[in-house]
């Protein structure tokens, strides 16, 4: 299979992505990437993928390394090591205490072929152990374009930028933004783990220049600050914001690279978590539902809640989020997850929900909801839309409410701030990062639940599926389910641990 010429996509699982452990040169790490835009959503198994031999020969002229010899000579090295290099992963797999560590490569092979139409190309193969990271990948995956990845001359700043990257956007939602990571650990998953045992150099050729690429030719912008056990630092606090005003459009154009400024230290939070915070627990739901969907950050925040206004859906923004989103996904035609969002964009932009006769439609819909709720779900609602959601969960723990569903629907969990949890906390979500399939007892994990609570699990299941039986026709329907049945198991623990 030859690339079309379309924007170039690479999607990874985010488990991979936090947890291999692997080095590669930068230009093996654009080419295996060039590879993985390759591959289609639709895909159920591995292709062979020809990649002209001109497209190999412009990373290789984008590196600033080896250079010396002559173009077959480099790209014969180039395949040489590709097909080479391995990954090494943690499993759940124990064997006298000590985790088990899969070992798998990267390329299955790489032969010289031609195309059908004479071009000279190189037949790739991924090795078939990259299945579950690379096929099928419906949810907790990140998506890389090529364009971005490709300004970047460090490995460090590729893979430290994937990490963030597929980090920021799964874990924003729920508004954490910073990503800690124990210094070996970090070492260990840039495949270095014997090297730079003095941490200025590790800062300084590696954290440093990281940082310095991310911030200036990615999307993201990223700060650094280090955790310390006694006097020596043990972990590395990576903060993550996205920048406003110079997003890459969905259709994966660029942007200009940001001009390089002064170093400062952002406030904590930054531009996004601090607006986030000021939503009310409608308008937050509002929001999960669509980042979920897959809705850019800051489109649901400038263009898609400045929508949602009237005394009718104040309080009740998350009903009309989830009627717009079914609605949309009983007229468009469009079929990829990625053609859907670009279109459900549009539909806002060309203020196709603000049309009169649609807006009513929708408003009635949510009165229609409204009225099927209880006196104290309303109640709550009516308070929870003059306060923040952090205020009102905050209010509802205060209350012991925590368990209950006083809007109708369970809360999301949020990890507790105070202080005098911190660094419980941290030691928690430390844990949470590198111990993934070993859930601790105070932490809740849906797969653990299931095991333990077959019975409480299929009816939590039965009851939602009836309960969201009016959306059952949307293509996202499954996501929903998931994260409604994950939320009322959630609660239904919480309860039995309280």
């Amino acid at each position: 299979m030859v690339q079309e010429k379309t924007t170039q996509v690479a999607a990874i699982a985010n488990q991979f992505i936090q947890h291999a452990r692997y080095k590669l040169t930068p230009r093996e790490m654009k080419l295996i990437l060039h590879m993985a835009s390759l591959i289609k959503p639709e895909d159920s198994d591995f292709e062979t993928y020809l990649v002209p031999v001109k497209d190999i020969e412009t990373v290789l002229k984008a590196d600033d390394g080896k250079k010396h010899g002559s173009f077959y000579e480099r790209l014969d090295d180039l395949l040489d090591s590709v097909t080479s290099k391995k990954i090494t992963f943690p499993t759940d797999f124990v064997l006298e205490g000590t985790r088990l560590r899969g070992h798998i490569n990267w390329v299955a092979g790489a032969v010289p072929k031609y195309s059908e139409d004479g071009v000279l190309c190189v037949e790739f193969g991924f090795s078939p152990q990259m299945k579950p990271f690379l096929l099928g990948l419906k949810e907790r995956f990140t998506r890389f374009e090529l364009i971005e990845v490709a300004r970047m001359k460090s490995s460090f700043s590729i893979r430290i930028f994937q990490m963030c990257k597929s980090y920021y956007y799964e874990n924003i939602r729920h508004g954490r933004n910073v990503m800690k990571v124990g210094v070996v650990e970090l070492k260990e998953r840039l495949g270095i783990k014997d090297k730079y045992p003095d941490f200025r150099n590790f800062r300084r050729k590696v954290l440093d220049v990281a940082k310095e690429e991310i911030n200036e030719k990615t999307r993201l912008q990223v700060n650094l600050e280090f955790g310390r056990k006694g006097r020596k630092i043990t972990q590395v606090h990576i903060e993550i914001n996205e920048k406003s005003g110079q997003l890459l459009e969905m259709e994966g154009e660029a942007a200009p690279t940001p001009k390089r400024t002064r170093k400062t230290k952002s406030k904590s939070g930054g531009g996004f978590l601090t607006r986030i915070d000021t939503l009310t627990e409608a308008q937050r739901r509002a929001f999960n539902h669509l980042s979920e969907y897959g809705v850019n950050l800051a489109v649901v925040l400038d263009e898609v809640l400045p929508i949602i206004k009237g005394s009718e859906l104040d309080g009740y923004e998350d009903f009309f989020v989830t009627y717009m989103l079914a609605f949309f996904e009983k007229k468009t035609n469009r079929t990829t997850s990625k053609d859907k969002i670009k279109a459900f964009v549009q539909w806002i932009r060309n203020k196709r929900f603000q049309e009169a006769g649609l807006y009513a439609s929708l408003m009635e819909q949510v009165i229609a909801r409204k009225k099927q709720l209880n006196e104290e779900e309303r109640g709550n609602r009516e308070r929870a839309r003059k306060m923040t959601a952090q205020e009102f969960r905050k209010l509802l723990a205060n209350e012991k409410n925590i368990g209950k569903h006083p809007l109708g629907e369970p809360t999301y969990s949020v990890k507790s701030k105070v202080s005098a949890n911190r660094r419980k906390a941290e030691v928690k979500e430390v844990k949470e990062l590198f111990e993934e399939g070993l859930p601790m007892q105070d932490e809740f994990n849906l797969p653990h639940f299931r095991k333990q609570h077959p019975k409480i699990y299929r009816k939590i299941l039965q009851e939602r599926v009836v309960a969201l039986a009016d959306l059952k026709e949307s293509s996202n329907f499954d996501q929903l389910l998931q994260s409604s049945v994950t939320a009322y198991c959630e609660q239904w623990w919480k309860q039995q641990q309280g």
